[in-house]
C-alpha cells in the first residue's frame, strides 16, 4: 500500500500539517499501478493582530478525491467520509493552535495507506463549535460568545484546499504537499475592533508539491539513562514516544529537518531537558541517544543511521556511551561459538564505530574489553533483521554495580 505521513508544521513563519494517507479506491483517476508515498505540509503566514494570543482550530480529518472540488463540493457530505468519492488522509481529531505552529514547527497528525493516482480535490474538516480565537486580554471567541468569531457553519465544516497541481501519488518515493494556512487572511476582524465585534472565518489555503525528501527527516530518541523520558513535538507527546524506559527507544517520526519543533522531557514533568537541540539533514534517518552527563543530567548524541548492509546481510555500528578508561571489543556470532575475530574493535567512550555488515538471524553478541578475550557483557541471543541498520548501545553501569549494560535497537 502506499503511504502519506501528516506532519502538523510551520516551513515559515507559520503552521503545519505532514501527513498520512488511506486505503485504495476505485474512482477515476485511481490506477492499481503501484504504492507511493504522501507527506502532507500545513503551514500558515504570521498573523499580524497583536490583540490575539492563539487562534484554536480543530481538525477532525483531511480528505482527498480524484475529481477536483470546489468550495460547495469541499462542504458536502461532511460527516460521511466515504461519499463524493473522497478518501481519508488523516484523522487527529485534536485542535491545534496555529499561532504556537509558527517560525519552522510542526508536529505529527497520524497516518494512514493511500492507493497511488492523481487525486485534483483536496479538504480540510474543521468543527467550528470546538475551534476559538482567545485575545491577548483573556477574552474568548467561540461561535456562540459575544463578541463571536463566525464560521461558515456550526457543524463540521469542509474547507477547499487550492492545489496548484493535482496531487499525484506514486508507485514509489515520497511526495510532499505544503498545505498554506493563511491565518492572517482568513480571520478577517469585524467592524473597528475585534473586542468589540469580533472575527470573521473566511479561510484562504493554498497548496503546492515537492518531493519530502528534500524537507523531512526519519528520528528516534533512544534511552541510555535510567530516567523515564519522552520525545515531545510543539508540546504534544508523540505516539510510542511515552515513558521510554532505559534500553528503548521512541517508534521513527518524520520530522522538517530545519525545524523538527522536538524536545525531550523526563517523567511527569513538561520542562524540556537542556542540551537537546539535534542537528538533522532531510531525507535522512537519525537515532538521537540520551546518554548521562558527568554533571548528573542528560546528554544526547545524534547518530546518523545512513548506511546500506550486503545483501541479505544487517547493518551493525557500536556507540560506547559510557566513561570507561578502556575501550571495548564486539564479537558477533554464531550462538554459543568461541569469539573467534573481533567484529568491532576498540570502541572508546564516547566513540560511535563505522557501520559493518554482519550476519541476519539468531546471533550471540559478546564485549570484552580491548585486547581481552574474557566476555565482559554477554548480550545471548540477538535477532539480525536482514536490510535494518541495528545500533548496539554499551551504557553506564547500573547503580551498585561496576559492569557496563549494552542493548541493541533498530534504526529508522
Amino acid at each position: 500500500m502506499t503511504y502519506v505521513r501528516f506532519l502538523w508544521a510551520g516551513l515559515m513563519p507559520a503552521a503545519c500539517i505532514v501527513a498520512a494517507g488511506c486505503g485504495s479506491d476505485s474512482s477515476a483517476g485511481i490506477t492499481n499501478s503501484g504504492n507511493g508515498s504522501v507527506a502532507v505540509m500545513l503551514t500558515d503566514a504570521p498573523y499580524s493582530t497583536d490583540s490575539v494570543k492563539s487562534v484554536n482550530v480543530f481538525v477532525v480529518r483531511v480528505d482527498a478525491r480524484p475529481a477536483a472540488a470546489d468550495d460547495a463540493a469541499a462542504d458536502q457530505d461532511v460527516d460521511n467520509a466515504s461519499a463524493g468519492g473522497w478518501t481519508t488522509l488523516a484523522s487527529p481529531n485534536q485542535s491545534f493552535d496555529l499561532l504556537l505552529l509558527q517560525h519552522g514547527q510542526a508536529t505529527a497528525l497520524g497516518s494512514a495507506p493511500l492507493a497511488a493516482g492523481t487525486y485534483s480535490g483536496l479538504r480540510l474538516i474543521i468543527d467550528p463549535t470546538k475551534s476559538n480565537v482567545v485575545l491577548k486580554n483573556g477574552t474568548i471567541l467561540t461561535t456562540t460568545s459575544s463578541p463571536s468569531v463566525t464560521f461558515p457553519s456550526a457543524a463540521h465544516s469542509g474547507l477547499k484546499i487550492n492545489l496548484a497541481q493535482p496531487l499525484t501519488v506514486s508507485g514509489s518515493g515520497t511526495t510532499t504537499l505544503l498545505v498554506d494556512f493563511d491565518v492572517n487572511n482568513s480571520f478577517v476582524m469585524r467592524g473597528n475592533s475585534i473586542n468589540q465585534n469580533g472575527l470573521l472565518f473566511k479561510p484562504v489555503i493554498n497548496a503546492t508539491i515537492s518531493n519530502a525528501a528534500s524537507v523531512l527527516a526519519n528520528v528516534s530518541l533512544v534511552n541510555a539513562t535510567d530516567a523515564s523520558l519522552n520525545l515531545v513535538q510543539n508540546g504534544t507527546v508523540l505516539a510510542n514516544g511515552s515513558a521510554i524506559a532505559f534500553g528503548n527507544s521512541s517508534a521513527c517520526t518524520s520530522v522538517p529537518a530545519a525545524a523538527s519543533g522536538l524536545s525531550v522531557t523526563s517523567g511527569s514533568s513538561t520542562t524540556a531537558l537542556t542540551g537537546f537541540s539535534p542537528t538533522l539533514t532531510a531525507g535522512s534517518s537519525f537515532a538521537i541517544v540520551a546518554v548521562p552527563s558527568s554533571g548528573g543530567g542528560t546528554s544526547f548524541v545524534t547518530l546518523n543511521n545512513t548506511f546500506t548492509p550486503t545483501s541479505g546481510q544487517t547493518g551493525l555500528r557500536v556507540f560506547n556511551a559510557t566513561t570507561a578508561t578502556t575501550g571495548f571489543d564486539v564479537f558477533v556470532g554464531p550462538v554459543g561459538a568461541v569469539l573467534g575475530t573481533a567484529t568491532t574493535t576498540n570502541v572508546a567512550a564516547g566513540a560511535t564505530s563505522s557501520f559493518v555488515s554482519v550476519p541476519a538471524g539468531t546471533e550471540q553478541i559478546r564485549l570484552t574489553n580491548t585486547g581481552s578475550t574474557s566476555v565482559l557483557v554477554d548480550l545471548g541471543s540477538q535477532t539480525l533483521v536482514a536490510g535494518k541498520n541495528m545500533t548496539l548501545v554499551i551504557a553506564p553501569a547500573a547503580a551498585g554495580s561496576s559492569t557496563p549494560r549494552a542493548f541493541l535497537v533498530t534504526g529508522c
